[in-house]
């Protein structure tokens, strides 16, 4: 089944501002961002607790990294000190290219398969043949929509 056109051109623009974030906001604790949202505000433990209707140790143990909220329960939170909590992707390759390499794998033992039974019968084709079928099985498999390019095992 083909991805929506719209749902692919919306998650691209989450991938692209994820791009934008910088390094260094990237990956934070979300106990720390609780910690730091709250002092920030002047609020206490006991308070936001209250507020979100948990004990203050539990609160406690968020900030501290000891336990991790659900997004549920951070969603409450931040609520409380006035924020809006989402979720960003924030992608270490773009899915196009996740999607290129992966294709070129299952192509690469495709093509392997392929060789292996050509030289049993000594029709082996030139490297530069072999090179250009791997990069028509690439394009093929890419223009497929298929799911079954994630059914190959990676090397280990």
């Amino acid at each position: 089944m083909r991805q929506l056109s719209s749902e692919k051109k919306f998650l691209d623009k989450i991938l692209r501002f994820g791009e934008k974030i910088p390094e260094e906001m990237i990956n934070i604790a979300p106990g720390l961002l609780i910690s730091m949202m709250r002092k920030r505000l002047r609020m206490t433990q006991k308070y936001l607790a209250k507020k979100v209707g948990v004990s203050q140790p539990y609160i406690a143990r968020f900030e501290s990294g000891k336990l991790i909220p659900s997004f549920v329960m951070l969603k409450k939170i931040f609520k409380v000190m006035g924020c809006s909590f989402s979720m960003i992707l924030v992608c270490e390759k773009m899915p196009d290219e996740i999607l290129k390499e992966q294709a070129r794998k299952v192509a690469k033992k495709r093509i392997q398969y392929i060789e292996g039974t050509m030289s049993l019968e000594s029709q082996l084709p030139s490297k530069d043949d072999m090179k250009q079928l791997l990069i028509e099985e690439q394009n093929k498999l890419l223009s497929s929509n298929t799911k079954k390019l994630w059914d190959i095992e990676d090397e280990k």
